[in-house]
């Protein structure tokens, strides 16, 4: 399938932006494995009119495009079996596919780009993005018709966000600090869909959590290393920052194998942080 069949009038533009209906109709696939990033993905889509596949995988990606035909894809990188920079390649040289692909990513270095560009990707999206990021992203690529990825610059700091959107037990100092500035402007006021995020969370951290702890026994430490950064991706949207820093220096330790003597205390200390997560977010939830 051609790159050429997203291409869009270019009267039909907005100013700054794509006008909301240009995805509407397209056939979308989104390689993704993280349950909280899905949903996430979803619900920012259904606002497009696009049409929508999820696959968990990387190899599920590729049987899903065997057998439909799609627009566009929308490709994690770190994802079990096969990962994003896998499954571009077996589509580039085996499927000889040039279906545009926009790498999903939680990170954006000069080395990561310029693996974007060998595997044949097209764009990249810092995790999580809004439809802004989105369309702007293929805006810059349809329009410039280029191969090369453009990597959407990460938001602007944000200003102090309005009180609501952090919750913390005032009396206690050492409570984690949630920020829920992200969920928030996803959601735009739906409290029974910010309820589904939070409950999602709630219920696949659990088992990220044990796959971390038995690795960690196992001293697999690449299994370590993706259970770290499986959980690090659902912590990137129910934003708990130290939490989130802590599982990924976790990550680092593992996929470098360096300080595997302290991760010990960080397991324990990633537990005892994500136990006081549970008791703010459902206390949280109760207010809805």
């Amino acid at each position: 399938m051609s790159r050429n069949s997203l291409i869009y009038n270019r009267t039909n533009r907005k100013t700054g932006g794509m006008k909301n209906d240009f995805l509407k109709g397209k056939r979308i696939l989104i390689a993704e494995d993280d349950f909280v990033n899905q949903k996430l993905i979803m619900h920012s889509m259904q606002a497009t009119g696009a049409q929508f596949t999820i696959a968990g995988n990387g190899a599920e990606a590729i049987e899903c495009l065997l057998e439909n035909d799609f627009d566009l894809i929308l490709m994690d990188i770190n994802m079990p079996e096969m990962d994003g920079f896998e499954a571009t390649e077996y589509i580039r040289k085996t499927l000889k596919n040039d279906i545009p692909i926009i790498a999903m990513t939680g990170w954006s270095s000069k080395e990561d780009t310029n693996k974007f560009e060998r595997v044949g990707m097209n764009g990249a999206l810092p995790k999580p993005f809004g439809l802004d990021a989105l369309y702007k992203t293929l805006d810059d690529i349809l329009i410039a018709q280029i191969s090369v990825p453009v990597i959407t610059p990460a938001e602007p700091e944000p200003k102090p966000a309005a009180v609501q959107n952090f919750v913390q037990d005032q009396d206690e100092d050492d409570m984690p600090l949630v920020d829920l500035t992200m969920l928030n402007e996803l959601s735009e006021s739906d409290n029974e869909y910010k309820k589904t995020i939070i409950n999602m969370f709630l219920e696949t951290m659990p088992e990220t959590i044990q796959q971390i702890d038995r690795e960690f026994a196992n001293e697999n430490w690449d299994a370590f290393s993706k259970a770290a950064h499986y959980a690090k991706s659902s912590l990137s949207v129910i934003n708990v920052e130290s939490l989130r820093l802590l599982v990924g220096k976790m990550e680092m330790y593992a996929k470098k194998l360096e300080h595997l003597d302290q991760l010990e205390g960080m397991v324990k200390q990633m537990k005892e942080q994500y136990a006081k997560v549970v008791t703010i977010l459902e206390a949280e939830m109760n207010k809805y």
